[in-house]
């Protein structure tokens, strides 16, 4: 539709080019010569159009490659979760107005898969825990790859409450996890608050690090608020 209105709109303009500039103002009076003009600002009015549809093409094409790039630069190739380069510029975003939560996450005794068993199968443990982080999340929550074995989530709109439920319902079904013939994979996590536990971004970061810790410190397998 918007290429039917630009085509009549550059037709008509050719149309009124030609008519208005060549009849009247550079070429005598003669009874056929509208009907001439017409047709040579029409034809006119068409070639512009023809080049607006492939400058159009040629710039949504250019558009469509840098957001193919952004999201490259913004996701884990191996995991496809965002990554922390996704993380810093997001959080510089994120809104004090209403309730938020942080989650860290670490993915328990991590070394172990890549040095006893390889990375392929260290790779296969962050590919699952990843999966079943978004099947538990809601579509607005985001997920990083923060790190290594490291996975951090932003839940806006998200009291700690909610949070812990939250965070709660990730480990359980990562533990729920058929790992066949490998070690059973759990992960410790630490949850905190805006505006319980931080009064800007970065406090609230600092706190859910630091339960984390706690909850690697207390037997890992296992969710800490701050």
């Amino acid at each position: 539709m918007n290429k039917l209105w630009l085509f009549i709109a550059l037709v008509f303009t050719g149309i009124l080019y030609a008519v208005v500039l060549m009849y009247f103002m550079a070429t005598p009076l003669f009874n056929n010569l509208v009907l001439h003009c017409t047709i040579l600002g029409a034809l006119f009015g068409l070639m512009n159009f023809v080049v607006a549809v492939l400058y159009y093409k040629r710039v949504e094409k250019i558009k469509k490659l840098n957001q193919q790039l952004k999201f490259s630069l913004m996701t884990d190739n191996l995991t496809g979760l965002l990554n922390r380069r996704a993380f810093d510029q997001d959080i510089k975003n994120v809104d004090d107005s209403g309730p938020y939560s942080i989650i860290f996450l670490d993915i328990d005794n991590f070394r172990d898969f890549n040095n006893h068993f390889g990375h392929d199968i260290g790779d296969n443990v962050l590919k699952k825990v990843g999966e079943t982080i978004k099947a538990c999340v809601r579509a607005t929550d985001r997920i990083y790859r923060y790190g290594g074995e490291e996975i951090t989530l932003i839940l806006m709109d998200c009291d700690k409450k909610n949070a812990m439920k939250m965070a709660e319902k990730i480990r359980s079904e990562i533990c729920r996890l058929d790992n066949q013939a490998f070690p059973q994979i759990t992960v410790s996590l630490g949850v905190s608050s805006y505006p319980d536990d931080g009064r800007s971004i970065h406090e609230v970061i600092v706190a859910s690090d630091k339960a984390l810790l706690k909850a690697k410190q207390s037997g890992k397998n296992c969710t800490i608020s701050c």
